[in-house]
């Protein structure tokens, strides 16, 4: 797969609110870290107590994609999420980094 396909795959899983997909997109040490480099997500088990309840919380969540820009193992997706519990619109930038078939870093940064 490519590093996009790989992206758009962990997408699907995380607009079904998949915890199991979502997390096979991920290398067992991923990082998710935020905008000032805290990480928010060390390894897979971590990920998975993090989105877990949140998919549970907000079944009819999505991300949408207003744009997406990729290069080599690099993809970087300015994305919108909706539905979930509280109607809150949140908007930010999300970019991964791929290794082989699976994401394993993160950088999600919130738009003001």
């Amino acid at each position: 797969m490519t590093p996009e396909e790989v992206v758009q795959k962990q997408l699907e899983a995380y607009n079904q609110c998949d915890i199991d997909a979502f997390a096979a997109t991920y290398t067992d040490d991923v990082k998710v870290v935020d905008g000032n480099g805290k990480v928010r997500c060390d390894g897979i088990a971590q990920l998975r107590e993090v989105y877990g309840p949140l998919f549970k919380a907000n079944p009819n969540q999505m991300a949408l994609i207003t744009k997406r820009i990729t290069a080599a193992d690099w993809v970087i997706d300015d994305e919108e999420v909706i539905g979930r519990a509280d109607n809150v619109r949140r908007n930010a930038v999300a970019i991964y980094r791929v290794r082989g078939d699976k994401i394993w870093h993160v950088t999600l940064v919130a738009k003001s």
